[in-house]
């Protein structure tokens, strides 16, 4: 059986569940398509600025001090 996927341009109050997937184990995921008026975007973090990163190799991280 392939699994329905539907896009609704104006979402009703509910929503009906075909009659052959009734009384079944199902998965419904509803995701909104457009952005919601009001929720504020997420915040963008400042990154440092480096010239160069250091990774040390296996040995330098294992060494005993």
């Amino acid at each position: 059986m392939q699994p329905i996927r539907q896009i609704i341009d104006d979402a009703p109050h509910s929503v009906q569940i075909p009659a052959d997937l009734q009384h079944r184990r199902i998965e419904l995921i509803i995701w909104p398509l457009d952005p919601a008026e009001g929720v504020a975007a997420p915040p963008e973090y400042e990154r440092a600025r480096v010239d160069r990163i250091v990774i040390p190799d296996r040995e330098e991280r294992n060494a005993r001090r």
